[in-house]
Parts: C-alpha cells; structure tokens; sequence
C-alpha cells in the first residue's frame, strides 16, 4: 500500500510493543446502528457538535503569567451523552470560574491553535479537537469501567483534597470530577482557553504552561492527574520535580495516555502486511521527535517516577479497540469512540508533525486517503493499548518503591 510520503522522509522504526495487556479480545459483527443506540444516539447524530465554543482564562495558576482577556459569552458545553456535565436550568449556582476570558488564537492551514506559548503544543484546539477531547474522555471512562482515578484518593477527596489537572483540556474530567466530589477542590490548567465560563463552584482554570515553574505553595496538591498530554511533555523529568514539590507528603501523581502502537490478537496487524494507519503512526511519532517531544514517553514514566523519588509505583494497561470489531459492548463502543475520534481528527493531528518532516499539505492529504481506508476496515482486528501510571510521594524523604505492572487488574476484558 502506498503511503505517498515525501520520499527524504524514510520510514521510521516501529515502536516497541506494549506490555501485555489482558486475554484476546473476542471479535463480532455489531450494526454500528446498535452501537450508537447503546450510547444513547441516533446514527444520524453520531457526530453531532457540542453546543458553540466557550473558553475560561485568567491570571495563571501556576506561573503567574496573566493572560489576554476579552469579553465572554455564556454557553455551556453539553453533547446530552452520559459522560458530559449537564448544568441545571438556575445558572446563578455556577459563579464564573475566572475573572476574564480569552479567545486569542493562532490559525493555520484552516486549523485554530492556541496562541499562549504558539507551537508548545503540536495540535489544534478547534470544535473538531474539543469533540475529540470529550470523545478520548468517554472511552478511557469505558475502558476504566468508570473509574476518574486508580490512585486511592477517593476518601481525600471526599474530605475536601486539592485537585491538579494538568492538560485539562475541555475541562470534562475536572468538571466531573468536581461534580463527583463536592468537597474537593479542583484546579484545571491548559495552554488553550476552551473551558465552560460557568462551572461546579469547586472547579477553576487557568491558561498557563504545565512546563513552567509552579509558583503554588510546595505541599500544596493531594492529587495531580495528567492524561493524554505526556506525548507533547518537553522536560518530563521537571515537570516530575515540581510535581514532587508541590505535592503533599504522601500525595498522589496519576498519568493515562494511550501508547500508540497498533497490535492484534489474531495476526490481522503484522509487520509483514500492509497497514497505512500503523504507517501513519510510525510517522507521527517521528514528527513528534522532531517537534522535540517524545510520542513514546508513556513507556518510560515508571522508571521516571522511581528516578524522581515516588513511590508505590503502579501500572495498570487496557486494549483499546479501534473500531466496532469486539464483542463486548463496553469494547464494541470504546472502539467506536475511538475510531471516530482518530478519523476526525486526522487533518489536525497530521499537519505540524508531518511538515516538521518535510511533508507537504497536499502528500499529507493524500497519505491520510489510505489511513482513513485502513481504519475504516472491521476485518482488522486492531487495538492500541491504554496506560494507567500512578505513584506516591513519600510521607517522608528516602527511597521508593519499583514499578509494579498490573495488565488491567481492574477486571478481565469480557469476551
């Protein structure tokens, strides 16, 4: 199968294989009809869009850095699927979660960037990416049974614990985690401004940059949850160091991030035959490289969290479908979701990595013709694999404990 890539560009090494993950998942022909009335929806509205772009900004939480600000407009984000925050009709319960807001952003080849810090994340942050965030929230949901965290902090947080959300995106795991846990309070940072104006009284955001210096009191944060945001994390090892100052004695830090390899429990994914989505992964994480962030950075994190001092160090992993092939219902939706959100978000994702390669626009369109065949294929049984990493600062300074890999002790994949 052709690729069309630029030809200086060689094909990069593949990644190395996960850990393994749980038994194979058994496969299934479901009407994707049936999925989407499990999910609640009507094929037809299957892609249907959130309601209007809002966005939250403020003096950072972290740096300091105080933010452009201009006027806002009230518009919740509700999609009506279970894994979104509804707000109720008595909107004066919500008070704003910041002072001002921001709509300052970049724009480039159609797509919309953040402007704070330009180019320190590789991808938009458009209604499409937004879609995207909240779809990527709901699958790890169903691929967790539920579970917001693994660490055991549910009794902290009921008594009031302080809440970090690094990457937070669209808000939806701090504003439901906030909802959760009425007592806890809980901080959200992102580089872009695309969080709900009015949330939980306990939830708040900030625009800032992760990679900065915290400038929060140390020992200040019982828990720090960081997901689907290793893969453009420059300086992991600083970042870990200021997790481990600012954290409580004893606190938890808590990563899930997908490793982007493709596998299969059947052979339908095999080196030896041709398979563009793969094709465009190995490329991606080469952009990625190129970019100076480490796509592959998940597969490390154990050891940097010993090297940093944490310990209790778990690993938990999860398959995670592509497309509606599995038997299970959880799994069959999971691949869905996630299938439709790696179709939508093709364009956005491919275009600062691939031209850091040297690609242009019109080999990127047609290089993703294949990709976009390929994972429209339920004759390919194919899964990534979903990590959960979680580990504890130590109630006082000395060693740490290894990391132990848990292949999805949270229960066997149904088959």
């Amino acid at each position: 199968m052709s690729t069309n890539g630029n030809d200086s560009a060689s094909m990069p090494p593949p990644p190395p294989p996960p850990p393994p993950a749980t038994p194979p998942i058994a496969i299934a022909s479901t009407p994707e009809e049936e999925i989407y009335q499990t999910a609640g929806m009507n094929l037809s509205k299957g892609k249907e869009k959130l309601n209007g772009e809002t966005s939250s900004a403020s003096t950072s939480s972290l740096s300091g850095t105080k933010a452009p600000s201009v006027d806002t407009q009230i518009n919740p984000r509700h999609s009506g699927t279970s894994a979104d925050f509804a707000f109720e009709a008595d909107m004066s319960k919500y008070p704003a979660s910041m002072t001002s807001s921001v709509r300052a952003h970049v724009y480039e080849g159609g797509l919309r960037y953040h402007a704070y810090k330009d180019g320190k994340y590789a991808f938009p942050n458009d209604e499409t990416e937004q879609n995207r965030d909240d779809m990527k929230h709901t699958m790890a949901l169903m691929l967790t049974r539920g579970a917001f965290h693994y660490a055991p902090v549910e009794e902290v947080l009921k008594n009031g614990g302080e809440v970090l959300d690094l990457g937070t995106g669209t808000g939806i795991w701090a504003i439901e985690l906030g909802d959760k846990y009425p007592n806890a309070k809980v901080t959200g940072i992102d580089l872009s401004p695309i969080q709900p104006n009015f949330v939980p009284e306990n939830v708040h955001f900030f625009v800032d940059d992760l990679e900065e210096e915290w400038l929060d009191e140390a020992n200040k944060y019982d828990y720090i949850h960081v997901r689907h945001v290793v893969y453009s994390i420059r300086d992991r090892e600083y970042l870990l160091q200021q997790a481990m100052k600012h954290l409580k004695p004893g606190g938890y830090i808590e990563f899930q991030e997908t490793h982007y390899a493709t596998q299969s429990d059947d052979g339908t994914v095999s080196p030896t035959i041709p398979y563009a989505l793969r094709d465009f992964i190995n490329y991606l994480i080469a952009g990625m490289r190129a970019l100076g962030t480490d796509a592959l950075g998940i597969l490390s994190l154990p050891d940097e969290l010993k090297a940093a001092g944490f310990e209790e160090i778990k690993h938990t992993t999860h398959k995670a479908p592509i497309g509606s092939w599995p038997q299970d219902k959880r799994l069959r939706l999971a691949g869905l979701f996630q299938r439709t959100a790696i179709m939508d978000g093709l364009r956005g994702i491919s275009r600062r990595p691939l031209m850091a390669l040297g690609w242009t626009q019109l080999q990127i369109e047609m290089f993703l013709v294949d990709v976009r065949k390929a994972l429209m294929d339920n004759e390919v049984h194919a899964y990534l694999t979903f990590h959960v990493v979680y580990a504890r600062k130590p109630f006082s300074t000395g060693g740490g404990g290894g990391d132990q890999q848990q292949p999805d002790d949270r229960g066997k994949e149904e088959s």
